[in-house]
């Protein structure tokens, strides 16, 4: 992980583009929230005898992970292993958990690990937050990457071995989730398209598929894509408006190795005709690619997409 000093001169260096212009990265966005959460900490920690463990949101800001907008807290959260040693401090929010506690030290503060917090969060939310927690946990960009989805799996499993856990129990959400994940995608509104797509009974797409156009020496690393029917499906954010000659260049280099290529703004997200509408707009690029009809189905919750028997049979 960057280094404090380092944070702040890259959030200096990022600012000095100017407000009118500025578009902050993830990766940006993500080192400024650590240093801040980082100074929370510190002042919140001075005002207890006891050594703080946090956990939940604050854990995952501090080791640089992106947190989804529905779990996401703007206090402090402390974690303590029984209610007698919970924090009662002004400004931070204590929770008990009474299980095995694995810690990290990030800049002499403690933080419980990001593969027990995902697991934690596995009592607190629901099977859609779990899943883009869990894809950002496995980002393809080293700096935010902590775990392999198979490492993952493996913490899971060895929570549930070590607390007996059997059979039908509130962590089968962690399943469920490990099941829809894929490991390497960017960004958040990646995963939801990808659900998407799913969800109205496509095929899971390959996530951020390397092609070398012929003729190019670049290689392109598409959001989305089905190699079989050479259909690619990216995400257009606003970091697209300030680099459209590349975007050209990108979109003919797709062309010319033969792949049809689908835009996708978060207005295809937004509603549940929007998202219709996508997935027919999808199927009909795969229908003129293979040259067989491809139907969409009527929308499955997350839950039924994830249900063991539909997992094994696709």
């Amino acid at each position: 992980m960057t280094d404090m000093w380092q944070c702040s001169d890259l959030i200096q260096r990022s600012l000095k583009l100017g407000t009118g212009d500025f578009f902050e990265s993830t990766r940006t966005k993500l080192i400024r929230i650590r240093a801040v959460t980082v100074q929370r900490c510190y002042e919140a920690q001075s005002r207890s005898r006891r050594c703080l463990i946090f956990g939940l949101e604050t854990a995952l800001k501090l080791m640089c992970v992106e947190v989804p907008s529905e779990i996401d807290y703007d206090g402090l959260t402390a974690v303590a292993p029984d209610c007698p040693n919970r924090p009662q401090l002004h400004g931070v929010r204590s929770i008990v958990w009474p299980h095995e506690l694995p810690t990290v030290t990030i800049n002499d503060i403690t933080c419980v690990t990001p593969a027990m917090t995902w697991i934690m969060y596995a009592r607190k939310t629901g099977l859609q937050e779990m899943i883009l927690l869990g894809d950002a946990l496995t980002r393809r960009d080293i700096e935010q990457k902590w775990y392999s989805k198979a490492q993952l799996e493996s913490c899971v499993a060895d929570f549930i071995q070590t607390n007996g856990y059997n059979g039908r129990n509130r962590f089968q959400v962690c399943s469920r989730a490990l099941s829809l994940m894929r490991e390497n995608t960017d960004s958040f509104p990646e995963t939801l398209l990808r659900l998407t797509l799913m969800q109205h009974g496509l095929p899971c797409p390959e996530v951020n598929y390397q092609l070398t156009p012929p003729n190019c020496d670049e290689r392109l690393f598409l959001d989305l894509a089905f190699p079989h029917a050479r259909v690619a499906v990216e995400y257009d954010g606003r970091q697209h408006a300030r680099q459209w000659d590349r975007d050209q260049r990108r979109l003919k280099a797709i062309g010319d190795a033969r792949w049809s290529h689908v835009a996708v703004t978060g207005a295809d997200l937004r509603s549940a005709e929007s998202r219709v509408a996508l997935a027919a707009s999808v199927a009909d690029r795969l229908e003129r690619q293979l040259g067989r009809r491809v139907q969409i189905s009527k929308p499955l919750t997350l839950r039924q997409l994830s249900d063991p028997r539909r997992v094994r049979a696709r």
